[in-house]
């Protein structure tokens, strides 16, 4: 099932201005049919995992680990 701007920018809990921001710098993956701009479940999750930053525990790690 694929999603508005809207409904994406609901489910992620931003404005739809900030969406619109997202797909004008091309940060979330989407498709264009016509004039819409629509998302799958995966363009979704991918970009969760684009802006997903490391707890501090696990940096810590990463440091030691060197």
């Amino acid at each position: 099932m694929l999603l508005s701007v809207l409904q994406t920018a609901e489910k992620l809990g931003i404005s739809e201005c900030t969406m619109r921001r997202l797909i004008k710098r091309r940060r979330i993956t989407y498709r264009k049919i016509g004039d819409r701009f629509l998302f799958s479940q995966g363009d979704i999750d991918s970009y969760l995992e684009t802006v997903k930053v490391p707890a501090v525990s696990e940096q810590r790690e990463a440091v030691n680990a060197k």
